[in-house]
């Protein structure tokens, strides 16, 4: 049997239309999503339970590097239930979890801490006594959502069958070494009712996909997964460690531990169950008795169904772990008929239970989801994702400084004021004291964030003083600076250690990130206009000649990922209005540019006024103001 399950975001969408049931979305309006993107690891999550994107877009789910493109989770999610009432939203068919309105500004984004623009009109979400915000992390999401969907018993019209549960939850995340290969997951479930909830179970539904989730290589379909009990951990490992889809050797591991539960037992019961078959029981009319069931490793459902193959459900192998309760890992080593080990695409119950709730009080859930160059790198952020959580957060971290930027003339020029030095106090030092040594500036053309090189390391001056100054600090790069050129700076506030490691303020890990950073900017320099007859003579083309292949061409070639190539000349040094024509030797008019701005400046994308790409060749171009004429050439190579 052929997998479905890199199409069930499409099949969501038509068999929504097709059952006419959008009515019953009672926060369908609300719905939203965000992307931790402040580490290395980004991780996308929604509003409804969901920790991947319901539009059928992939966007960040447990992309690591960030920005690489190297995805590794299909769908990963919550189910809660009691006696057989599982809401789910993992469900092949329609969300059973829907957004409570009110926690963010609206438009379709989650409120997250360092973009204020999505909070609520009241603040930020979590709040103390007094209304004064709290933040524990770098970067923070929050949002509500509740089991008003629960379609299996609300489309019935029985909406006594609800649980009537809000879930409030938090993910936490952090840019500084050693903590910067996680996020922290809290979960709290409200019991909204007036009837207390039994014999309840919580899962966190993992389906990964080490190695990338592309149909064409089938890399979901290799994949196997470990248990540590001491860490509380389940984690998923590719099974040849090489992926096809990314080309790639050592795919990157990653592993869920339960850090917290409301009974203090970790993970209860963990199965594995084969995609396949797992796709058949989401969308069977078995699956609030066969989720519930399977969650507390209640074997008396499958033998009374003689359709659900006990087999597919429990794995306990030779060396069973606290019986029925736990598969036995080494069932996933699942061999070829040559002996070689492929593995399976297997979707991973880690559950835990049961626990009771009574109306008006809640239960805590806290989960790591982690990652690692190798399965030792893993474990080892699992564990600091621990030590971050037994800290109760309150890690050593360096806030942003807050920098200006402007462009220049084959220049950028950077300041920032010098609040730091006079106000940063190391809580965790001994005595509390400002340990900091200075800045780290970082410049990249990569959009997507790689290459970062160091400019220059500045010496933090003005511990001591007391009045802070906008423009304290200032560089400028003028070193291989030319206009037209997009320039990515970050800027960092370290400390160096006794033992030589650094410690920084957050360095920007992704351009969509740009914008709600105040130490990063990028800068495109640009000439001034010409504003005299004698400058009108120094209007020239650049570069030129254009050669298709040249760096110039390569490295304005955009974000590949998300749109065309750019593919442009400049015309440069001139007046603020002026017209330009574009002409082949022949004489022939190949388009008309009309230019106004303070820049001097002026891109064409090498198109015809058909909007047809010119062919290689010599043209000329003709500038005319009121400053005067100026007449030239330049060539086009491709």
């Amino acid at each position: 049997m052929v997998s479905s399950k890199k199409y069930h975001a499409w099949l969501i969408l038509v068999l929504i239309a097709a059952l006419n049931i959008t009515s019953s979305y009672a926060g369908l309006k609300d719905r939203a999503f965000a992307t931790h993107n402040v580490n290395q690891l980004g991780y996308f999550t929604t509003n409804i339970g969901q920790f991947y994107p319901y539009g059928g877009q992939f966007e960040k789910t447990l992309e690591y590097p960030i920005n690489s493109g190297h995805v590794a989770m299909y769908r990963q999610c919550l189910m809660v239930g009691v006696p057989v009432n599982v809401i789910s939203a993992a469900d092949g068919r329609f969300e059973e979890f829907d957004a409570v309105g009110g926690y963010n500004a609206g438009g379709g984004e989650i409120a997250i801490s360092d973009n204020p623009a999505t909070w609520p009109s009241w603040g930020w979400p979590v709040q103390d006594d007094q209304g004064n915000e709290i933040f524990l992390a770098q970067q923070e999401s929050y949002c509500v959502y509740s089991d008003s969907t629960n379609w299996r018993y609300k489309n019935n019209g029985e909406l006594d069958k609800l649980l009537d549960i809000r879930i409030h939850q938090t993910i936490y995340s952090w840019g500084v070494s050693g903590y910067e290969k996680f996020h922290i997951l809290k979960f709290e479930i409200e019991n909204a009712g007036a009837s207390p909830l039994t014999d309840m179970y919580f899962n966190f539904y993992s389906d990964l996909d080490i190695g990338g989730n592309g149909n064409a290589e089938r890399e979901w379909a290799d994949d196997c997964l470990g248990l540590d009990r001491d860490r509380e951990m389940v984690y998923f490992y590719d099974s040849d460690n090489y992926s096809d889809e990314w080309g790639e050797a050592n795919p990157f591991p990653v592993g869920v531990s339960f850090l917290e539960t409301p009974n203090d037992l970790g993970i209860t019961d963990f199965h594995w169950i084969d995609v396949t078959i797992d796709e058949v029981a989401v969308n069977s009319a078995h699956w609030d008795s066969l989720s519930y069931y399977l969650m507390r490793s209640d074997t008396s459902y499958f033998h009374e169904h003689p359709q659900l193959a006990v087999s597919d459900f429990f794995h306990l192998g030779d060396n069973p772990i606290d019986g029925t309760h736990f598969d036995d890992p080494a069932t996933t080593l699942i061999e070829d008929d040559d002996g070689n080990l492929i593995g399976g695409a297997m979707v991973a119950y880690i559950c835990n239970g049961p626990i009771e709730i009574q109306p008006g009080e809640s239960a805590v859930y806290y989960v790591a989801v982690a990652v690692g160059d190798d399965e030792n790198d893993m474990f080892y952020y699992i564990d600091q994702a621990k030590d971050a959580y037994d800290k109760d957060f309150k890690l050593a971290t360096i806030p942003e400084p807050e920098m200006t930027a402007a462009a220049g003339n084959n220049q950028n020029v950077l300041q920032w004021n010098n609040r730091l030095d006079v106000e940063y106090i190391n809580q965790f030092a001994v005595p509390p004291s400002n340990d900091l040594d200075g800045y780290i500036i970082y410049r990249t053309t990569d959009q997507l964030l790689g290459g970062w090189t160091v400019l220059d390391t500045i010496p933090m001056e003005f511990k001591g003083e007391t009045e802070i100054r906008e423009n304290a600090y200032s560089y400028t790069d003028n070193s291989n600076v030319f206009n037209g050129f997009d320039y990515i700076y970050s800027l960092t506030a370290y400390s160096k250690a006794a033992d030589g490691s650094i410690l920084e303020s957050n360095r920007l890990n992704d351009i969509n990130n740009l914008d709600n950073s105040s130490a990063a900017a990028m800068l495109q320099p640009s000439s001034k206009p010409a504003e005299e007859k004698a400058d009108v003579d120094e209007i020239k083309v650049v570069p030129n000649p254009f050669v298709l292949s040249a760096q110039w061409d390569a490295e304005r070639l955009g974000n590949y990922r998300y749109g065309e190539p750019v593919r442009n000349i400049a015309f440069t040094n001139l007046p603020e209005n002026c017209t330009i024509k574009i002409f082949t030797l022949d004489g022939d008019l190949v388009n008309t540019i009309r230019h106004s701005g303070t820049t001097g400046r002026k891109e064409w994308n090498l198109l015809t006024s058909e909007n047809r790409p010119i062919v290689s060749g010599i043209y000329f171009f003709h500038v005319k103001s009121k400053l005067g004429e100026k007449l030239g050439r330049f060539a086009v190579i491709r």
